[in-house]
């Protein structure tokens, strides 16, 4: 048993993989004295191979090529396993898929309907649920998995994202070989908006007291079970927040770093199909000083904005525009060779932290750059409406805030919603005058989503994996 190694990884997104080697977790479990591998989609991205190389973590590659109907199963799996109609995250899609289904096969307008008409099923016939789920620990059999975990012989395997199916398989897998399993999720709201995960732990790692409480509803985890450690790529911000550097990355964008600046992150055009239009506008009020004479903006498109099946192309040309005067556009720096979705470079998440932490009033439609802002001391404004235009509901914006994730960090109140131009200004001139506006709420946002403003998170992961 030598030859074990005592942590695995699965890291098949690329924020997971920043959690993992831009905080250095897995670092510091190999100073620890551990053996630790690292399974990826590609052991040849740019990130890992250097990461992997400098610190002695194996990397290992498992990229099974689904056969087609595997995404098509995907989607169908929330009709028979999820409420759709009472998660607004969930119903959304199914709205999509018979509103807004540009596809040319017949079959894929009429699939929708079939499926909701079996989500009616389940509720009278609860065996169907069951069926299901052992048709699902069937499929999640894959022999290329369980030859993978066979071969790496952990003595724990660590899922960061058990809702891809590549993950589950490897959790199963290592299920019948009878290795303790950990699921240390990358994200808020994978508990809630994505899905039942197809296959479950042994332990759990959790952000804060609502993700802990969330694993605990949604799968009647026991609470000794789950450890809260808080957020270790948020460990950035807290260096950040602690010394702050925004100055030469403001240079390089061409804004004066003396000055001050609002910061806006954006979200896919899926989610926010007029964002640009409030962008423009927020431009617009920069050039006429409508903040002040010295009051510049930062506008940092989304990874969606620009790459991927859900960025909109149209906007590029209407994003770059935007770079002169007082406003700078800070594209996020990805690594197109990759297979490993939204893998980006480590100098960029500091360029990011840096000029989020140096910025007076961050704004955003929805994402996760909400809890970013705050855990770099900066105040939050949601633009949750589309400009001078009101779209339908399951289209606009404003669905985002009932998110279920999104709708619990709104309701602690450290977040101030708009729901127009005007109240957006507003808002945006309160915390430029009161940086310290609603203070005690966004700390409370805090507490809930990350446990601690100021614990380094990749430390309490560490040492909760030395004991395993």
């Amino acid at each position: 048993m030598e030859d074990r190694f005592d942590i695995t990884y699965m890291a098949v997104h690329g924020f997971s993989v920043r959690m993992l080697t831009q905080t250095n977790l897995l670092g510091k479990l190999v100073e620890e004295g551990k053996k630790v591998a690292l399974i990826v989609p590609d052991i040849n991205d740019d990130n890992i191979k250097d990461y992997c190389s400098k610190t002695g973590v194996v990397p290992f590659q498992f990229n099974l090529q689904s056969p087609r109907w595997t995404e098509q199963y995907h989607n169908a799996r929330r009709y028979f396993l999820e409420d759709i109609r009472n998660n607004t995250a969930l119903w959304e899609k199914h709205i999509w898929s018979i509103r807004y289904n540009t596809s040319k096969n017949p079959w894929n307008h009429i699939r929708p309907f079939l499926l909701y008409f079996c989500y009616k099923l389940v509720k009278f016939f609860p065996q169907l649920r069951r069926w299901y789920k052992k048709r699902e620990e069937s499929f999640l059999a894959s022999k290329d998995a369980y030859e993978l975990i066979e071969k790496i012989n952990p003595k724990v395997l660590i899922s960061t994202y058990p809702v891809a199916f590549q993950e589950a398989m490897l959790l199963n897998a290592a299920k019948r070989q009878n290795i303790e399993r950990i699921i240390h999720l990358l994200s808020w709201d994978n508990i809630s908006c994505k899905g039942h995960f197809p296959e479950l732990a042994d332990e759990y790692i959790a952000w804060g007291p609502i993700m802990k409480q969330e694993f605990m509803e949604y799968y009647n985890i026991p609470e000794n079970k789950i450890y809260m450690c808080g957020v270790p790529h948020f460990d950035l911000h807290i260096k950040s927040r602690k010394n702050p550097q925004p100055e030469k990355h403001l240079e390089a964008l061409g804004l004066d770093p003396s000055k001050p600046y609002l910061f806006f992150g954006m979200s896919s055009p899926r989610f926010a199909p007029k964002e640009i239009d409030i962008v423009e506008w927020l431009a617009n009020e920069i050039e006429k000083n409508t903040f002040g004479e010295n009051m510049q903006l930062v506008v940092r498109p989304h990874p969606q904005n620009v790459q991927g099946n859900l960025a909109d192309r149209s906007w590029l040309p209407r994003l770059k525009a935007l770079s002169k005067g007082k406003v700078a556009v800070d594209f996020p720096v990805l690594s197109s060779k990759s297979k490993l979705p939204w893998s980006m470079q480590q100098n960029d998440m500091k360029r990011l932290s840096n000029l989020l932490v140096g910025s007076v009033v961050s704004l955003n439609s929805g994402s996760t750059m909400s809890i970013d802002a705050l855990m770099c001391g900066v105040p939050v404004v949601l633009t949750s409406f589309d400009g001078d235009t009101k779209l339908n509901y399951w289209k606009s914006a404003r669905r985002l805030i009932d998110y279920p994730h999104l709708k619990k960090l709104v309701s602690y109140g450290g977040i101030e919603v708009v729901d127009s131009f005007e109240s957006m200004k507003n808002k945006i001139q309160i915390s430029i005058s009161n940086p310290n506006h609603i203070m005690d709420k966004r700390l409370d946002v805090i507490n809930q989503q990350c446990s601690n403003y100021n614990d380094i998170a990749t430390d309490k992961v560490v040492q909760v994996l030395l004991k395993k």
